[in-house]
């Protein structure tokens, strides 16, 4: 059995060196067996992302946040309650006059919202509070939940603006064309004054 490697196989001689990251051959089948081969580059150890520089509120700020927090769930809990009332009112409304009963049921909605956005960010603002290494993020969830009452409460008060100038325009429209009768005598509180 000449010739015969005592692993088993034939042919191949094989010798393995160990280093930090691991193993190389150092002698591949057929090489001059004084000349090492040269290790690999070693495996490149991914970098552990730095941890984030966290943000701590002062115990003052902690206790202004607290205080906010506080009101604020109690503003979303009262508009929560409030709503529920209109809601109530809506349903027995819709049985005496189903406009009115709509009416409230519509009004209900964006009270409803006010609330349940006001309530998270209050939560979001105890959470900054009341844990640590974790203040930015739950400041940003809090103005999230801000951003959306905002967003509702500028566009309700876009869409009643224009109701308003259009309320204005057409009573003005219905004023000029006689459909509302005007008194042009000095009976009214205003032109008695001058």
């Amino acid at each position: 059995m000449a010739g015969r490697s005592p692993y088993g196989m034939e042919g191949f001689i094989l010798i393995f060196a160990q280093y930090e990251g691991g193993l190389f051959m150092t002698q591949p089948p057929g090489s001059d067996s004084h000349t090492p081969v040269p290790p690999p580059h070693p495996p490149q150890l991914q970098e552990q992302p730095k941890p984030q520089p966290t943000y701590e509120f002062t115990p003052a700020q902690d206790d202004i946040i607290r205080a906010l927090a506080g009101k604020m769930k109690f503003v979303g809990i009262f508009y929560i309650v409030a709503s529920c009332f209109v809601g109530l009112a809506g349903l027995v409304a819709l049985f005496f006059s189903p406009l009115i009963g709509v009416f409230y049921l519509v009004l209900l909605t964006p009270q409803l919202l006010i609330g349940i956005w006001t309530i998270n960010a209050a939560q979001s603002f105890k959470l900054v509070v009341g844990t640590r290494g974790r203040d930015i993020p739950h400041l940003m969830g809090a103005l999230t939940a801000l951003r959306k009452l905002y967003a509702l409460m500028f566009w309700l008060l876009i869409a009643a603006l224009v109701l308003m100038l259009l309320a204005i325009a057409a009573g003005i429209l219905l004023w000029t064309m006689g459909i509302i009768p005007g008194t042009h005598e000095t009976s009214t509180y205003t032109a008695k004054m001058f």
